[in-house]
């Protein structure tokens, strides 16, 4: 379309081709609308859906319940399979969507019903065995809910799907999380440090099994199990090529090696600037550990702030979900050092705002100080520090 002249070939539904020559000097749009995307949503009831937990006030783009292959395929969604029809399977294989994120929990089919909350079975094992037949890679997700999908359940579950490898190439086992909202808090138990140690252990020896048959970790465990139950953390081996990392897969061990290697790099290079850096109480311990020593490394003072999820609810214990207000009042009456740094997986990626709809920039003006996201990874954080230390210099 950057060209002047243009040859346009129309193939009718009828399979017949017109050809135009079209000039396109004086600015002309090709005359080509493209249809909006449309959603496609969820269809299903789970009984531990997030959307149902969510608070008034909440950012209004996470109300969406989708469940579209296409987002799995561009973004990495995890849909459910039960909304799609055979045609879309086909146009999957056709245009060779792979890989797909899909959300299992469950393959006994009765008590996947129930988890999705689903009147009738849905038609997941030949879907499933369609994709992978076809050569369409899957990841798959298992949401563990205390007395509903794990134990024996668990077990089964993900044997089922090692059965099917190398078309599913992974399994991500990640806990149950209740915010203070809707009817799953009342319903459901909650992950607690025992349950916690108790799946780390059960999971220890499958997951042997399968590096001794493929080679690979094949089901892997949320960080949180790790943390929240006192267990040590896998060293990065264990997560393979870290395929389900924006799933809380291998997050905290990707950092703490990232970490190792740009304190490493840096010498005379970062200014010992002064700030604070705002996290979940999940990751504070982490955190606090490692910019200790920095701060040693380098003579920066940069502190690590706790943030208690209240907005959510305070089970809700992962940096990705704070909310700017609590940010805030977390700060208030602190000293903040020059800037604060948030996690930048708790802002929006187009907007730019918190999950309870406040702003960067609000937030800047309700602490009185500059806000900066983090970044995606450890270089990003260190560039950030580097960047700031540059504006702090005389005459910049």
């Amino acid at each position: 379309l950057s060209e002047e002249d243009v040859s346009l070939c129309v193939l009718r539904p009828s399979g017949k081709e017109e050809h135009f020559e079209l000039s396109l000097s004086d600015g002309d749009s090709l005359g080509v609308k493209v249809e909006d995307f449309r959603t496609k949503t969820c269809n299903n009831s789970c009984v531990f859906c997030f959307i149902s937990q969510l608070p008034p006030g909440v950012r209004p783009a996470l109300k969406l319940k989708d469940d579209d292959y296409r987002l799995s395929f561009l973004h990495g969604n995890y849909i459910t399979l039960t909304n799609l029809r055979d045609k879309e399977l086909d146009r999957i294989l056709e245009q060779r969507l792979s890989p797909l994120y899909v959300s299992v929990h469950a393959t006994d089919p009765k008590l996947r019903t129930r988890v999705l909350g689903r009147r009738e079975t849905d038609d997941f094992d030949r879907k499933i065995r369609k994709l992978t037949d076809g050569n369409i890679r899957i990841h798959c997700q298992i949401v563990l809910m205390p007395g509903i999908n794990d134990g024996k359940n668990l077990e089964k579950t993900v044997f089922d799907l090692f059965g099917l490898h190398p078309g599913v190439e992974s399994v991500a086992i990640v806990p149950l999380g209740l915010s203070g909202h809707g009817a799953p808090r009342e319903k459901l138990k909650p992950v607690t440090p025992g349950f916690c140690r108790k799946v780390v252990h059960q999971a220890a020896p499958w997951q042997d099994f399968f590096r001794a048959q493929t080679g690979k970790t094949f089901a892997y465990l949320a960080d949180e199990f790790y943390l929240q139950g006192g267990e040590n953390l896998p060293g990065s081996e264990y997560y393979d090529d870290f395929a389900q990392i924006e799933d809380g897969i291998g997050m905290v061990r990707s950092f703490l090696d990232e970490f190792e290697t740009e304190l490493a790099k840096r010498h005379k290079r970062l200014i010992p600037v002064r700030g604070t850096i705002a996290t979940g109480t999940l990751f504070f311990e982490t955190l606090q550990k490692s910019m200790d020593r920095l701060n040693k490394k380098f003579g920066t003072q940069l502190q690590v702030c706790a943030v208690e999820n209240k907005f959510m609810g305070k089970s809700i214990t992962v940096a990705g979900l704070l909310g700017g207000e609590e940010i805030a009042a977390a700060l208030a009456g602190r000293k903040t050092g020059d800037f604060v740094i948030v996690p930048s997986e708790a802002i929006s990626r187009t907007d730019r705002i918190f999950v309870d709809d406040l702003s960067l920039q609000d937030l800047s003006e309700r602490i009185g100080k500059p806000v900066y996201p983090g970044g995606k990874t450890v270089h990003d954080f260190f560039r950030l520090l580097l960047e700031i230390g540059r504006r702090q210099e005389p005459g910049v």
